[in-house]
């Protein structure tokens, strides 16, 4: 399916018709060309195709059409392939800008329940999606043939202030959509070439060079006075005076985008792109039931994620083509802890990449070549080492009740850094045993590094005792752990004293740990065109060193038209994904001996006593790698000017990881540097899926009084039998699978329906229109979302065969209709110039929706969507 290209003339081309010929894929939306010809057949058309795939269409005296973005749909493709061109990507309303926002019009992505959180707007890091089921970190992420995926620890919770972990994310570089041509989305039938997977597939392809010098810089914000708060009633007061990092009542957005493109001869090109996404997010300093009491002092967490980029294309001869790219997309954010002076935090991500790719095109087929470097983080730097709690007093003034907080956990590097090479080659259709074959087959090397290091010593310290100097018999003064000033206490006890120091401290020493690993992958497939039958048979082999396991996925699609006139098509797969290794899994096992348990002294002369070195918490044991199997049945049918999808898609997931306690799983320990409670990771995680989806796209734009519009309709129906917990989360209960009691049914733990990405079905409308006597283009996003139920536990217990087992209930969700547009507005100034301006509004009816709940069990407080919200952009483009 390929949706949201500009519709001005589209070619249907039977690849039958071209199998002599050496041709490049045929989708997408292409620009002006030059180089080999081709005829096509009937159409009173030719095209020109370059090496790197740029085609023009012309007439057959050689006239250009009149167009610059031509749509050329191959309809013999396999289903389970989206392509988002680079017309739909500037139509659709941008947000934040990030490559997973815009995947929302696709009807097998499903978002994180508070992605839209209303308490959180001020956030700008990518939206983590699940595809068809899967878990969100188990997607893979390409970018120009480039692996982009940050596998140190995404499921991390999304919390700044943990003793010695990071949040995490998915995505190894929060890429804006302003620098993509293409965005591809493969959900099921994928080929072989792609790997490391449970979810889908999301390769991004970079913009190419205009063939003239252009430019372009823009300038879009949002704010907390342009959207409309959707807050439960309870927590209205609460959130307006609130000092959370997840609630946010005050903020403001900018983002700036600036692009240089141009060749500077005629075979050689380059484009330079620089973007700045800022928010700034006010909150209070003290917590919100003690702004009467301590005032009313605010700060500010901040949030940036810069883009640099730089490309360059060089058209070596008639059969090479070289290209190169260095990208730099540091994040970092921001928070302060509410009440706890020299908190600070700021959370580190991101990276940088580069990537070579060369493109051959040989008398017998093509050789793609890529060859690229990354490092991305997971950081924390901290205002502060350590950690204090103390006495109130009159030096120690800002504390709650008898208590006053101050300092931090430390700092955190945490890195993923190594190289990538990708060989993929497609040969030239050729005739065997009465069938044609495309055979195509590749190789891909990886080398990684990963490293978790703390930085600093941090010691968290508690116990004040009375003191009337800060100054030792040495003559040494101690700042950090000793305050003069009279302390304020509850307790007459500790109440009055001259100043106070603290006698006892939990120590963490500096320490890394790190490993490297090495994986290859082989892959081969033939796409075997036999009459109206085509059959794409592959196999995929992958090995790592991480876990040492080498698997073997197979893959099938088939495709058969039904008439022999193309506009009815049959389709059907079956396939095997192994998904991606998390390196917490084993940068995690040990970290807990950097901590030296309870230290002590008795006044400020005495020398610290030597804590315990702590036990392990966590073993890590190398698994199998957890796989999905995948059925998928559908068809295509072209009829009225519209092509109709239906595909039914199944996943089962098998050998996922979940983290339980050894205990739970009887293997207590029995290494004493092992601690009795520790945890581990197994292959006992299962989940499974049913997924339907109907999609209706016009093959022509619908004209009228000089208008031109086009679009899309989407439905899906998701069905989670069983879904197992993220790594990160507990799954004791999972593992050990009691029986509980579920909407009146008694049922295994593990049978409950999945809690989070899982509308049961979701209907999405897209349309784009073109007025050009008015230099405007309007495009509508509707999206309908059937109301959904949640489980969660109740507290109560029900007899079951003579046993109490817990209740489990579904909280219900109502369904949820939102309409989000982009209007986009030129004024021409010059010949190749103009001033745009791009207005963005979500949820326009202002509609109320809830989102999700503040609690795992079924009372919690419901958190709601946001509400009307306003963007614009203003810019020039040359």
């Amino acid at each position: 399916m390929h949706f949201g290209q500009q519709a001005g003339i589209q070619v249907s081309v039977d690849s039958r018709l071209l199998r002599d010929k050496s041709v490049l894929p045929l989708h997408g939306e292409y620009s002006g060309s030059e180089a080999l010809q081709h005829l096509l057949s009937g159409s009173g058309l030719y095209w020109l195709e370059d090496e790197s795939g740029l085609l023009t269409l012309k007439e057959a005296n050689g006239a250009p059409l009149a167009l610059d973005n031509i749509q050329i749909s191959d309809h013999r493709s396999l289903l389970g392939e989206t392509v988002i061109g680079r017309n739909l990507i500037e139509s659709l309303p941008a947000g934040n800008g990030d490559i997973t926002s815009l995947l929302k019009i696709h009807p097998n992505v499903q978002f994180d329940n508070k992605q839209q959180s209303s308490k959180t707007p001020g956030e700008i890091s990518p939206a983590e999606i699940s595809i068809n089921g899967a878990k969100f970190y188990q997607n893979a992420f390409i970018v120009d043939g480039m692996n982009m995926n940050n596998d140190i620890d995404p499921a991390q919770e999304d919390t700044p202030f943990r003793l010695d972990s990071v949040p995490g994310t998915s995505q190894g570089m929060a890429l804006d959509t302003d620098l993509l041509d293409e965005i591809k989305v493969l959900d099921s039938n994928v080929s072989a070439a792609y790997g490391r997977f449970n979810g889908g597939v999301i390769e991004a392809t970079t913009r190419k060079p205009s063939q003239d010098f252009r430019g372009k810089v823009s300038s879009q914000m949002t704010r907390s006075s342009w959207t409309k708060y959707h807050i439960d009633d309870s927590q209205e007061e609460s959130f307006e005076n609130s000092s959370s990092y997840d609630e946010q009542p005050n903020f403001k957005k900018l983002t700036v985008r600036t692009t240089l493109e141009g060749h500077l001869t005629e075979d050689f090109g380059i484009l330079a792109d620089f973007t700045s996404k800022r928010s700034d997010i006010t909150n209070m300093f003290y917590q919100a039931h003690n702004v009467a009491e301590m005032g009313s002092e605010t700060a500010d967490q901040r949030r940036r994620i810069d883009n640099y980029f730089l490309k360059g294309v060089w058209k070596a001869n008639e059969r090479l083509n070289l290209e190169g790219s260095v990208t730099y997309a540091p994040e970092e954010n921001s928070y302060f802890r509410a009440g706890i002076r020299g908190a600070g935090v700021d959370i580190e991500r991101g990276g940088a990449q580069i990537n070579f790719k060369a493109n051959w095109q040989a008398d017998w087929g093509r050789i793609e070549q890529t060859l690229g470097w990354s490092e991305y983080e997971l950081s924390r730097d901290a205002e502060s080492d350590d950690y204090m709690s103390w006495y109130k007093s009159d030096s120690k003034p800002w504390g709650v009740g008898n208590n006053t907080l101050e300092g931090e956990f430390g700092d955190i590097e945490q890195k993923q850094s190594g190289y990538q090479y990708r060989l993929d080659t497609q040969w030239n259709p050729t005739e065997l045993f009465g069938a044609i074959h495309k055979f195509r087959a590749g190789l891909e090397l990886a080398d990684q590094h990963v490293i978790y290091e703390r930085l600093s010593e941090s010691s968290t310290y508690v116990s004040p005792r009375a003191t009337s100097t800060c100054t030792n018999s040495q003559g040494i003064t101690d700042n950090l752990t000793c305050a003069l000033g009279t302390t304020h206490h509850s307790n007459a006890r500790y109440d009055g004293w001259d100043g106070q120091f603290l006698s006892t401290r939990t120590r963490y020493a500096t320490g890394k740990f790190e490993f490297s690993t090495t994986s290859y992958a082989l892959y081969l497939e033939d796409s075997i065109e036999i009459n109206r039958l085509t059959v794409r048979p592959g196999i995929r082999l992958d090995d790592d060193s991480y876990m040492d396991k080498t698997t073997l996925a197979p893959r099938l699609a088939i495709a058969y038209d039904l008439f022999g006139n193309d506009n009815t098509r049959l389709q059907a797969g079956a396939n095997r994904y192994y998904g991606r290794n998390i390196a917490s899994w084993r940068l995690k096992e040990g970290r807990n001996r950097l901590r030296h348990n309870a230290e002590t002294r008795t006044t400020l002369n005495s020398e610290w006593t030597m804590g315990n070195l702590a036990t392990n918490q966590v073993k890590f044991n190398k698994l199998d790698i957890a796989y999905d199997d995948e059925l998928t049945f559908g068809i295509n049918h072209r009829w009225a000017d519209f092509d109709f999808g239906l595909k039914y898609v199944n996943r089962k997931g098998r050998d996922q990881v979940i983290q339980v306690r050894g205990t739970t799983i009887g293997e207590p320990s029995i290494d004493p540097t092992l601690a009795n409670s520790y945890t581990t990771w197994t292959n006992d995680g299962k989940s499974e899926t049913d997924i339907v989806t109907l999609t209706v796209t016009p093959l022509q734009d619908f004209t009228w009084l000089g208008t031109r519009t086009n679009g899309q309709v989407a439905l899906d129906w998701i069905d989670s039998k069983k879904s197992s917990p993220t790594y990160f989360e507990d799954g004791d209960d999972y593992w050990s699978d009691p029986i509980i009691q579920y909407d009146g049914k008694f049922i295994h733990y593990s049978e409950r329906p999945a809690d989070n990405y899982n509308r049961p079905w979701t209907a999405r409308l897209t349309t784009m229109t073109e007025i050009p006597q008015w230099n405007l283009s309007w495009s509508n996003f509707f999206r309908y979302r059937a109301a959904y139920s949640k489980v969660g536990s109740t507290g109560r217990r029900a007899d079951y065969q003579g046993q109490e087992v817990a209740v489990w209930e579904e909280r219900d969700y109502s369904n949820a209709f939102t309409w989000d547009l982009r209007l986009s507005w030129e004024l021409p100034t010059a010949r190749n110039q103009a001033l745009f301006v791009n207005a963005d509004v979500f949820n326009v009816l202002d509609k109320t929706i809830v989102a999700d709940s503040t609690s795992v069990n079924v009372t919690g407080i419901p958190t709601y969507e946001i509400g009307r919200q306003f963007w614009l952009e203003v810019g020039y483009r040359f």
